[in-house]
């Protein structure tokens, strides 16, 4: 069952507010981290898939969609970590501690969660980290283990282990490799960095590779009971279709698309989508219906 929002009209329990704005982080590589006073009832309301949108700037016509982090249910507190690529998140970096910001939220149908039996493995691409960070978190609250794998090319916006860690050779098994996140580690979520570009303590390659090498490297029951959860650009998400299909893994996919309005009215965010055991596809609303899918229910061959 997918926790959050109910599974018929995901977006029903979303608000519009004006939330405000306690902390805007610039971080490492042109990253930025948001954290809004959404208060508790509304907190206690966000689960891990849920993304906001934000108005960035009346002088701009659409709102901006953003996969939420984190959230701190006693203090009443989403997180948004963005990445400063254009006009709206270019406002948003310079936002101070104090604004208001107008943001609707939480929407969007939200990751399953896991049987507790299962081996979590969890693959992000860029600021696809949000979504899988926040349900590695989750994860680990309730005891359950995982791995996360995360591709980025630029300096990491957050905290790794340590900075000075060795290049990790093509030779290395993965349960040796260098760990990555301190936030993560330190809950017990084992986690790795790949990057294309030779980058100290990161796999070189793509980080679908990295994930690769760790299914390769785990026995035949762990890779029967894994399960897959990943975000990141559409490429990407097509690779690692192609790993559950070789693997024969389960999984889910949040995937990432522009938006206009977020609820489903304008129909300008689809996805090509096959419906549970049918080889006929349709276009579904990624804002309502998704973000995330099934991953073995997505027409990747449209893409």
């Amino acid at each position: 069952m997918m926790t959050g929002c109910a599974p018929d009209k995901p977006h029903t329990c979303a608000k519009p507010l004006t939330a405000p704005l306690l902390v805007n982080r610039i971080l490492p590589g042109g990253h930025g981290l948001l954290r809004l006073k959404v208060g508790k009832p509304l907190a206690a309301r966000v689960q891990p898939g849920h993304f906001a949108q934000i108005v960035c700037d009346d002088n701009l016509t659409l709102p901006r969609p953003f996969s939420i982090m984190d959230v701190d249910c006693e203090e009443g507190t989403v997180e948004i970590l963005y990445r400063i690529v254009g006009a709206g998140t270019g406002i948003m970096s310079g936002w101070q501690g104090g604004e208001e910001v107008r943001c609707l939220l939480p929407l969007g149908r939200t990751f399953t969660m896991p049987d507790l039996r299962v081996n979590v493995l969890l693959i992000a691409g860029g600021v696809g980290l949000a979504p899988v960070h926040f349900l590695a978190r989750r994860l680990a609250e309730r005891g359950q283990g995982a791995v996360l794998v995360w591709g980025i090319e630029t300096e990491a916006p957050l905290r790794t282990i340590d900075a000075r860690l060795d290049a990790f050779p093509l030779d290395v098994p993965f349960v040796e490799a260098p760990r990555a996140l301190a936030r993560l580690d330190a809950l017990g979520v084992s986690s790795r960095l790949a990057s294309l570009a030779p980058v100290s303590g990161r796999f070189q390659g793509y980080v679908t590779a990295l994930a690769e090498r760790y299914l390769a490297g785990i026995s035949d029951g762990e890779r029967s009971r894994t399960v897959v959860y990943a975000c990141g650009p559409t490429p990407m998400l097509k690779a690692v279709h192609g790993l559950a299909v070789r693997f024969g893994l389960r999984g889910e996919v949040s995937l990432e698309e522009r938006m206009a309005c977020g609820f489903g009215v304008c129909a300008a965010c689809v996805a090509p989508v096959r419906g549970m055991g049918e080889e006929t596809w349709h276009y579904r609303k990624i804002c309502t219906e998704g973000p995330v899918f099934e991953i073995a229910d997505v027409a990747w061959e449209k893409y």
